[in-house]
C-alpha cells in the first residue's frame, strides 16, 4: 500500500521503502471483540437454558381438551399439524377447533389460518374467554413457570387456548376454568 499511496499523494516511491519508519501503529485492540464474543456466548447459553428440551406440542393438553369436550357433549378428535396439536369438536351445528397458542404469539398466524374456516377466534387463559389474545399475563406466567421448572420444582402450566367456534356455539357457557391449570 505504501507505494500506491505515495504515488496517489504525489510523493516519490523511494521515500516509502520497506525499511522506512512509518508512524502508523499496527497495534490491534481486541478488548471490544472479546467482550462481544463473551456476550454472544452468554446470551446463547441463556437461550439454551430457557428453551432447551421443551416439546413443541403438548399431547397431554390435547387429550385434556378432548376429554373436556367429550364431557360436555362434543364429539372430538385430535390432529397433529406440524408442531401443533389441534382438537376438532362437533355438537349439533356447533363446530370448534382448539389449539394451544404460544404466549409470545409465535404461532398466531398459523392458528388464524386454521381457524378461519371454522368461525370466530377467541382465546382462553386461566378460565377466562378473551376476544383478543392476552399478552402480558401469559408471558409472565410462562417465564415464571420455566424458572420454577429449572429450579427443580414441578409447577403447573396455565396454557393459552385458541378457540375457533362457529356462530352456533356459545363458548362462554363452557367451564373453561377446568382447563386453566395442567400439572
Amino acid at each position: 500500500m505504501g507505494h500506491q499511496a505515495t504515488r496517489l499523494l504525489g510523493g516519490s516511491p523511494s521515500l516509502w521503502s520497506s525499511q522506512s519508519h512509518c508512524s502508523v501503529s499496527a497495534v490491534k485492540y481486541y478488548g471490544p471483540k472479546k467482550f462481544l464474543a463473551a456476550a454472544f456466548v452468554l446470551t446463547l447459553a441463556l437461550k439454551w437454558l430457557l428453551y432447551h428440551g421443551e416439546p413443541a406440542a403438548d399431547p397431554e393438553l390435547g387429550e385434556a381438551v378432548k376429554s373436556f369436550l367429550l364431557e360436555h357433549g362434543f364429539d372430538s378428535h385430535l390432529e397433529k399439524r406440524f408442531d401443533q396439536v389441534l382438537v376438532y369438536a362437533n355438537a349439533g351445528k356447533c363446530r370448534i377447533l382448539i389449539s394451544e397458542a404460544a404466549p409470545q404469539g409465535w404461532n398466531r398466524s398459523s392458528i388464524e389460518i386454521w381457524a378461519k374456516p371454522v368461525g370466530r377466534l377467541s382465546y382462553v387463559f386461566d378460565g377466562v374467554v378473551y376476544a383478543d389474545e392476552p399478552f402480558l399475563a401469559p408471558i409472565i406466567d410462562e417465564y415464571w413457570t420455566r424458572m420454577r421448572f429449572k429450579m427443580g420444582l414441578s409447577p403447573s402450566r396455565h396454557p393459552v387456548l385458541a378457540v375457533a367456534a362457529s356462530d352456533e356455539c356459545t363458548i362462554n357457557a363452557l367451564p373453561w376454568w377446568k382447563l386453566s391449570t395442567l400439572s
